[in-house]
């Protein structure tokens, strides 16, 4: 097994307990960890793929909606008096 899919595994159940749990900075980590390829390959998703070069708005549009929402989550949990505001 490739070490991609190990990390699959081991961060799945990661998240389905960090979801459980309320742990926002965890998926604000998986949300900042999303736009690092994005950024670099010039693809991301949002319904389909959304590419640099065919859709260049949207395609930003998309990498800083991850980028906000990655901040929101991990300031979610650093600022809890503020929460309502961030999620």
């Amino acid at each position: 097994m490739s070490n991609t899919r190990v990390i699959n595994y081991v961060a799945l159940p990661i998240l389905l307990i960090a979801a459980v749990m309320g742990l926002y900075w965890v998926w604000g980590l998986l949300f900042l960890w999303w736009l690092v390829p994005t950024i670099m390959t010039g693809q991301t998703a949002l319904v389909f793929d959304v590419t640099r070069d065919e859709d260049p708005i949207l395609f930003w549009i998309v990498a800083i909606l991850w980028a906000l929402f990655g901040l929101m989550m991990i300031a979610a949990n650093l600022f809890p008096a503020y929460a309502i505001w961030l999620v």
